[in-house]
């Protein structure tokens, strides 16, 4: 029960927190170990000049999608590096990205994300390396931060 909990309290940090997600119409929608599953409305903002999803929107929605898996390890991240190959144009009401880990060791997680629309097309696939942040680099962020 405490799992789910902070499950839940994670959730709501993502999608509160972050001006980044709700700008751009994301959201956090599952969260589990190793896990992630996050959304995104596909409209007139994040479409390219032959209307399809921009593939900026579509790295964006990758790159949240395995931070968010990472946080889901207990710890803190931030993006090493991250690579994406785009399969069929994005189109549909909105967007699915999966995050699942292929590993987490010490300072690294590795995580793959598909993201597919919402008839269930795969549209990219995508390898994130993820940094994880420890308590003392984060206490010392912690006085540039905006709340």
């Amino acid at each position: 029960m405490d799992e789910m909990k902070n499950q839940e309290a994670l959730i709501a940090r993502l999608n509160g927190n972050s001006q980044y997600l709700q700008s751009n119409d994301m959201k956090v929608t599952e969260l589990r170990r190793g896990y992630a599953r996050v959304e995104m409305v596909i409209d007139q903002q994040i479409l390219n000049v032959h209307g399809f999803v921009h593939g900026g929107a579509l790295f964006s929605l990758a790159d949240t999608a395995a931070g968010a898996a990472s946080f889901a390890t207990g710890r803190d991240s931030v993006t090493l590096n991250g690579s994406i190959n785009y399969i069929k144009p994005g189109r549909g009401g909105k967007l699915i990205g999966v995050a699942t880990e292929i590993s987490a060791g010490r300072t690294t997680g590795v995580y793959e994300v598909f993201i597919y629309n919402d008839d269930a097309v795969l549209l990219s696939r995508a390898t994130f390396t993820m940094f994880f942040l420890d308590g003392e680099h984060m206490k010392s962020q912690t006085k540039y931060r905006r709340n």
